[in-house]
């Protein structure tokens, strides 16, 4: 599934955010990544009913069969791989508090833009991140890849269990991690110059 919110000036120009909608088959998939497909989707939306519309296209990707091949990764790296995609940003820990983020990029500058970013949303940055459905993107492309960091201390006694189930998902972490997506792929789709 994908959607996009176009954007104003350079809307040729991509920001990708995403989670996939298969989950482990024991279980409701809620942390993964039910939470994650939300927080991706509610994140464009968010910019949309807000009426802010960056310079550049910001696309939701729900991908799926991430936890089963990954085929739906390779997929739309196949099917967008002539686009350009300017960073590409996956939310697959769960959506418990987010901490941060994790960046995979070749550039000191896109480092640097993105530890400016996180420090106005009061978040860390890491070096080293994105995931199993932006990967193919982020190889077909060179685009830098963008993972959410979560407060994972709980994330790991439900991860693939029968107990990952939507009664375990915070509102509140939830509406932070929505924020803190909305603020990243917002914040990168409005810079001048290419991220």
């Amino acid at each position: 599934m994908i959607g996009e919110w176009r954007g104003r000036e350079k809307p040729e120009e991509i920001v990708l955010v995403g989670g996939h909608l298969d989950s482990w088959d024991v279980g409701q998939g809620a942390h993964d990544d039910g939470g994650g497909c939300i927080a991706s989707w509610e994140a464009v939306r968010l910019l949309k009913v807000r009426g802010i519309r960056p310079r550049r296209t910001v696309r939701v990707c729900l991908f799926t069969n991430e936890e089963n091949g990954g085929r739906g990764g390779d997929a739309y790296a196949a099917t967008h791989k002539s686009e350009k995609h300017v960073l590409a940003i996956e939310t697959d820990g769960g959506v418990d508090t987010p901490i941060g983020f994790g960046l995979s990029t070749k550039t000191p500058d896109g480092m640097e833009r993105a530890r400016e970013i996180t420090e106005r949303l009061k978040l860390e940055l890491k070096d080293g991140g994105g995931g199993a459905d932006i990967g193919p993107i982020g190889t077909a492309t060179g685009c830098p890849t963008m993972g959410l960091l979560n407060d994972m201390s709980l994330y790991w006694n439900i991860h693939h269990t029968p107990a990952d189930t939507f009664d375990k998902i915070d509102k509140k972490a939830l509406q932070q991690c929505i924020a803190a997506m909305a603020g990243m792929a917002c914040a990168v789709a409005e810079l001048n110059e290419k991220f």
